[in-house]
């Protein structure tokens, strides 16, 4: 009898697992104008200043990637190619403020017919008219924050605060809202299913963080102490004035001559650390439901951080070569983390593979059992097969990156880059600026120089020329920018 009850409890243990979900969940964690250094893992000399145990807890389980990229250097057409896992320029987008028509696929329409529920949480930055929001693009459940009201005076509250256990001892804050919304749709579908696009607005300005995440970052860094007391005292900036109401602190105008860089630096890096907080806090939720090795996360920046306006905006995107809005590699290489344990390597640096943000399209698709559009040229590809030893080779020996409206292209061809590319006049959108491109372009070796400090164009001149022929053979049917065309003018951003 003992043995037959054995029997059954062990049937009735495979009959259980077996009806487990065996499509993973997804999970897209996307910060918002982070630098290239500003997180732990990276090991860089200011990874040091920024305070990530959990961004680096995530990459210990799982792959980070040092030749990670996005496929512009600005927000918007950063995210559209994101969810559509195209280059932007397809469709014209090449500027914030420019939004993909609904004849554009996004990620969440198709992983739908397969059994998955969608939602996104934070920034969209893809369009605001009724079939470009999230829901119109497809995705089941939005918490969409169309405003950066990081104190929550404008926002509504997200539901999941009405809930026990809601809003943070420090009072509102977006960062939370956005990570507290995206645990409770995992909770409510860890039976089925799920992709979520947790897109934070942090560490993107304007720059307001709380005191008890400014305390724990000076607590992490003393060289910023000075700087905290200094905050204490309301510093002002030229134009609107910082702003100290405990326990909030809204760092004010950022666009003077006359900053405090420190402060600046301290109120970013706690932005960041409330982010590494909410990625603890998922993590966390996964390992609690039982969830944990069944979902794939991503994580990455949706472009270099923010410099030179005219000071650095609290980023350090060092050692790479300038940053957002740049197609050199500072605003264009990003942090970048794979993580799926028990399926993807553990603690893995990948110093080989070049992977792209449009990589998450074709891998959530695939994995979700469906096929990427036949109608249209996907420019991302399934990453899987390739961090499995399914399949050999580098994900990608070719990748372009375009900004024409402001004067410039590069493209990575293999190892080689021909970068900088200064164009004409005639195709700049008004108020674009190429004069920080050089003639003809620069050709480095990214894999070995990322700082992109040695021109091998003369070494190198008919690899350059090469790259070249192969940009404008992938390019020459691209449809004009909407930025450069006569009128132009941005939608509302977001």
């Amino acid at each position: 009898m003992r043995c037959y009850l054995v029997l059954l409890f062990l049937s009735a243990l495979g009959a259980s697992l077996s009806a487990a979900p065996d499509k993973p969940n997804v999970i897209v964690i996307l910060t918002d104008d982070q630098g290239y250094a500003d997180v732990g893992f990276h090991n860089l000399p200011a990874s040091r200043q920024a305070l990530t145990p959990n961004l680096d807890r995530l990459a210990s389980e799982g792959i980070m990637f040092k030749n990670g990229y996005v496929a512009f250097s600005t927000c918007g057409p950063s995210r559209q190619s994101l969810l559509t896992g195209r280059s932007a320029s397809r469709f014209g987008v090449e500027e914030n403020g420019f939004y993909a028509t609904k004849n554009e696929i996004m990620l969440p329409r198709i992983i739908k017919d397969h059994g998955y529920t969608s939602a996104m949480f934070g920034k969209w930055h893809c369009g605001d008219e009724p079939d470009l929001t999230p829901k119109g693009r497809g995705f089941d459940e939005s918490y969409e924050t169309t405003s950066q009201d990081f104190f929550m005076k404008r926002l509504p509250h997200p539901a999941a605060w009405k809930e026990k256990g809601g809003m943070r001892e420090h009072g509102p804050y977006l960062t939370d809202a956005i990570t507290d919304e995206a645990i409770a749709f995992i909770r409510r579908n860890k039976s089925k299913p799920f992709f979520a696009y947790v897109a934070h607005q942090a560490p993107h300005s304007p720059f307001c963080t709380k005191e008890d995440l400014m305390q724990r970052i000076v607590k992490h860094a003393p060289e910023y102490a000075a700087a905290y007391q200094r905050m204490k005292t309301h510093t002002s900036t030229r134009g609107r004035k910082a702003s100290y109401d405990p326990p909030n602190f809204d760092y004010g105008n950022f666009k003077g001559e006359d900053l405090d860089q420190e402060l600046l630096r301290l109120t970013y890096l706690s932005m960041l650390l409330s982010v590494d907080d909410g990625v603890g806090k998922i993590l966390d939720t996964l390992k609690e439901e039982g969830l944990r090795e069944n979902t794939l996360i991503f994580y990455l920046s949706d472009n270099g951080g923010a410099l030179a306006r005219p000071n650095d905006l609290g980023s350090v995107n060092l050692p790479l070569r300038s940053g957002k809005g740049s197609v050199f590699e500072g605003g264009i290489r990003v942090p970048f983390v794979m993580s799926w344990p028990g399926t993807l390597e553990h603690g893995s640096v990948n110093s080989k593979a070049v992977v792209s943000s449009m990589d998450i399209f074709a891998t959530t698709i695939e994995l979700a059992g469906g096929k990427v559009p036949s109608d249209r040229i996907i420019d991302g590809v399934n990453l899987i097969p390739y961090l499995t030893g399914k399949k050999e080779g580098n994900p990608h020996e070719v990748l372009f990156f375009r900004r024409l409206g402001d004067g410039g292209y590069s493209i990575r061809n293999g190892d080689h880059k021909l970068d900088g590319v200064k164009l004409q006049p005639k195709v700049l959108r008004k108020g674009g600026d190429p004069s920080h491109y050089p003639e003809g372009g620069g050709f480095y070796d990214v894999q070995n120089d990322i700082t992109e400090v040695k021109d091998l164009s003369a070494q190198f001149a008919e690899k350059k020329a090469e790259t070249r022929r192969i940009y404008e053979a992938l390019t020459k049917d691209f449809p004009v920018p909407l930025d450069t065309l006569p009128g132009a003018r941005p939608g509302r951003e977001e």
